[in-house]
């Protein structure tokens, strides 16, 4: 029986049907991928390559590196449109040959544009439809002329200073300059002369959403420890940068800052490689600093969607298990666990989080070894308060959490029992005022988890109070 449902028409379209095509975001961004290597030995950004005769030729004399180029960008698109490989290379030939020869064509004829600092503003007043394409010429070449990466990243920005003040003259200057910066942004040696070298991820990360979002985020860290701690002062290309973008210069670059901070952060790699309290610490700053940078260039939704898939990375059992491994004994473990529970976000995360709490706290050895990690039963209360305290607020609402608060108080109880904490103190030879005031803190709950404890400190505060106004009488 053959199926009466049509096949579905081939689509033979390149990737990029035109030349123009190969100047847009996403072209560029591939072009990056599969050149990788190459640009990097050339020391070159796709927008260059675009723009650059010298490159354009070397890259053809370089077959092989062109042809893998083809081929990596091929054997996929090949599958998703049930084409062959040679059809796909074919149409991608087609088009690479287009922008060469025109390139080439252009320089040739004397059509490319020169740039420098004196003469930029005045090139930017041209009213010639092409003359966007030739301007690109330009800058790049005027990159060029740059030994190092952070030699490419200050041309460009002597370029925006040497722009045009308004007008549609401005505007040509940005909407040539912005695809050089993002493709600056884009590449790893770029990148690393805007925020620096060698930072851990998470550092790295928040030094794009300074770059990206500026002043807003400068304002946060000012008064946020957790991000103090995390950040790294931006050399001073990326300082620059940040000034324009906070301006509103290039709003296509601070959307791919963003959403490339977002990608990073859904991928598997540490934030802090060296510390699981680190990882903690970084997420939570970043969680900050991505909230108060949320808005039309970084949605709320996106934020939190990437702040939860983090999370999740946090309830894992082996980085729990890595966790309490890094910590010095069963106080610090639980303190630990409640700061991964005060740090992760969606119901699911918050769960796993409150059982691994109460895998720590519901055992019969809890008790003995908290005695002994604590030194005896008044620390071992105090540490219990605590606890109590964390895992109820930042446990609220979460499905066992309640029992799990119970259980404490529970154990809380036992202690003061076994230890004799409360009768102690109260038949004790201390002064009246520090009893009073040592009862009432731990019937408060501040020195000792709600619970039976903390009603027997409760019932001893109203005795020593009422025989304290009898003899007074």
């Amino acid at each position: 029986m053959t199926s009466k449902t049509p096949s579905p028409r081939r689509n033979l379209e390149p990737l990029c049907a035109t030349a123009a095509d190969l100047y847009e975001p996403a072209a560029r961004e591939q072009i990056g991928r599969v050149l990788e290597t190459w640009l990097a030995a050339n020391q070159a950004t796709p927008f260059e390559l675009l723009h650059r005769p010298d490159l354009i030729r070397k890259l053809e004399a370089s077959s092989r590196d062109l042809q893998h180029a083809f081929q990596k960008i091929a054997v996929p698109l090949a599958l998703a449109r049930s084409a062959s490989v040679h059809e796909v290379i074919r149409g991608l030939h087609a088009v690479a040959d287009q922008a060469i020869g025109r390139m080439l064509r252009e320089e040739k004829q004397g059509l490319l544009a020169k740039v420098d600092l004196g003469s930029f503003a005045d090139a930017c007043a041209s009213a010639e439809p092409e003359f966007g394409y030739r301007l690109a010429a330009g800058v790049a070449a005027y990159m060029a002329a740059a030994e190092t990466w952070d030699g490419k990243v200050q041309r460009l920005l002597d370029l925006v200073v040497a722009a045009p003040a308004d007008g549609p003259a401005r505007a040509l200057a940005l909407a040539v300059l912005e695809p050089a910066l993002e493709d600056l942004c884009g590449s790893e040696p770029g990148l690393a002369q805007l925020i620096g070298a060698d930072l851990e991820l998470g550092c790295f990360l928040l030094g794009m959403v300074r770059l990206a979002h500026g002043g807003a985020i400068d304002a946060i860290i000012a008064v946020h420890p957790t991000l103090q701690q995390l950040v790294a002062p931006l050399p001073a290309p990326g300082a620059r940068l940040a000034r324009h973008l906070e301006n509103d210069d290039f709003s296509n670059l601070r959307l791919a800052l963003s959403r490339r901070v977002l990608a990073d952060l859904d991928t598997k790699r540490r934030l802090h490689p060296g510390s699981a309290l680190g990882e903690i610490a970084a997420v939570r700053g970043l969680a900050v600093a991505l909230t108060a940078a949320s808005g039309p260039l970084l949605p709320a939704e996106d934020v939190a969607e990437a702040i939860l898939q983090r999370s999740e990375r946090l309830v894992e059992p082996n980085f729990v298990n890595t966790l309490l491994h890094e910590q010095n004994g069963l106080v610090a473990g639980l303190d630990a666990l409640l700061t991964v529970l005060e740090s992760v976000t969606g119901d699911a995360n918050r769960r796993r989080a409150v059982r691994f709490v109460e895998a720590a706290v519901l055992t019969p050895q809890f008790k003995p070894d908290l005695l002994n990690a604590a030194g005896g039963a008044v620390g071992a209360l105090q540490v219990l308060a605590r606890a109590y305290r964390r895992l109820g607020r930042a446990g609220a609402g979460v499905v066992g959490t309640q029992d799990l608060l119970d259980g404490i108080g529970q154990a809380g109880g036992a202690i003061n029992q076994e230890g004799g904490v409360i009768a102690d103190l109260a038949g004790g030879m201390t002064a009246k005022g520090k009893k009073l005031a040592a009862l009432l803190a731990m019937a408060n709950g501040e020195t000792a988890p709600p619970g039976p404890a903390a009603r027997h400190a409760a019932d001893a505060l109203r005795k020593l109070s009422a025989s304290e106004n009898q003899a007074a009488g």
